[in-house]
């Protein structure tokens, strides 16, 4: 693996826009500091809260990613190829959770979390630290195994049934018809009979590749959709609870305050 291929890079915000050239192929993670910034995209200013992880990749294209922050703050920002990450993981992507196995699956990819307490004093000693480059080649690697080492996330115990590659298929199967129709998702029941897998070994599969439960890889996975769909400003609250399958609005409310700290209609009126 080259070292030189992963870089760890800080960047200065404020309310002038920074400019930073996304290269197509290239793992990008942003991890946010103290302070809040906004990524520009047509019409709309995206928002990246402090302590935030914004994780982009796009096979294809090169372009432009503007940032700018009403307070003067620091964003780290590490790279890499995804040939790269296929090596750091080559012990087995089967062991990733939704987050990343996702990244191999598709040419475009992005996805915002709240950064660990490792990462974050990863970017804490990184940013306070600028010009100690051994630091910053340490962290780097830090930050990666945080994040992208499944073991870390999950128990270290590793279920035989993962040995058989065709029950490892129908799990991931059984992930897409889950999130076929999110107004109308099916049961483990109908899942395991889809995949042609027991119920036992379906829930196991899955929480062993996922690091979730059926229920909560599903509820996690709607409450980042409601999310992306705020943020178009396309749809009401009613209408995006109806398309994700809740048929109580209040349910809805409640599932997205309690995953990001705030109801759906005050994350609509923060935005810009």
């Amino acid at each position: 693996m080259n070292d030189l291929a992963i870089q760890l890079q800080i960047h200065q915000v404020s309310n002038a826009l920074t400019s930073y050239q996304y290269q197509k192929g290239t793992i990008t993670l942003f991890l946010n500091y103290t302070e809040q910034i906004f990524m520009p995209m047509g019409q709309r200013n995206i928002p990246l809260p402090a302590y935030g992880i914004y994780i982009i990749y796009d096979q294809n294209r090169n372009f432009e990613m503007l940032m700018k922050s009403d307070k003067k703050t620091s964003v780290c920002i590490l790279t890499l190829p995804i040939n790269t990450l296929h090596k750091i993981i080559s012990q087995g992507t089967d062991e990733l959770n939704f987050t990343q196995s996702a990244i191999f699956e598709k040419e475009q990819y992005h996805h915002f979390e709240v950064a660990s307490t490792t990462i974050t004093q990863c970017v804490h000693e990184v940013v306070s630290n600028p010009e100690n480059q051994l630091l910053r080649e340490a962290k780097k690697y830090a930050i990666l195994d945080d994040y992208f080492n499944a073991s870390r996330r999950q128990t270290k115990y590793q279920c035989p049934f993962l040995n058989q590659k065709e029950n490892v298929n129908k799990v991931r199967a059984a992930k897409e018809y889950l999130l076929e129709d999110l107004n109308n998702s099916p049961t483990i029941k109908q899942i395991a009979k889809h995949v042609a897998l027991n119920e036992y070994n379906l829930k196991t599969g899955f929480k062993e590749i996922y690091g979730k439960t059926i229920h909560s890889f599903l509820k996690d996975y709607k409450m980042t959709k409601a999310r992306e769909l705020i943020l178009l400003r396309e749809y009401q609250i009613a209408e995006i609870a109806d398309q994700l399958g809740y048929t109580n609005v209040s349910h809805f409310i409640d599932a997205f305050k309690k995953k990001f700290g705030i109801t759906p209609k005050k994350f609509e009126l923060s935005l810009p």
